[in-house]
């Protein structure tokens, strides 16, 4: 999963407690700074999930996931999955997102599925809110 909420997710590494009460550390990680969904880079989720059943099988309490993929890989995939930009908030959206949002308007309103556009409206309704708040100052020329 690259998107979320019609945008690129970003990457960051951090760690993972698993049910059993292991913790991996130096997961990557895909985040979305619109909506706050979080979920383990896609690239190394077959990593992550072998890693922590062998650590919760074999009682290892502690452990780094640079103990078993290589450090360029997980660098790969954080350069893949950049951090924005931006110094004027924690959330921002971008044209690209209110496009996909508006393409998705369009196609529930070719379905004349009322309850889709209205979760859609909703969504919109919150870019706009983050979207306000990013304007950036005017300069003064």
């Amino acid at each position: 999963m690259d998107f979320c909420c019609g945008t690129s997710m970003i990457g960051r590494l951090a760690p993972l407690h698993t049910e059993a009460g292991a913790l991996i550390t130096d997961v990557p990680f895909l985040f979305c700074h619109t909506c706050g969904q979080t979920v383990v880079a896609p690239d190394v989720l077959l990593d992550v999930t072998m890693f922590t059943h062998y650590c919760e099988t074999d009682g290892v309490k502690s452990a780094s996931l640079y103990d078993v993929v290589d450090k360029e890989r997980i660098q790969g995939i954080l350069y893949a999955y950049p951090e924005p930009v931006t110094d004027y908030t924690d959330f921002y959206v971008d044209a690209e997102q209110l496009d996909h949002m508006l393409d998705l308007w369009n196609f529930a309103s070719s379905l004349d599925d009322q309850q889709w556009k209205s979760e859609i409206k909703e969504v919109l309704l919150a870019l706009h809110k983050v979207r306000s708040r990013q304007r950036l100052p005017q300069s003064q020329h």
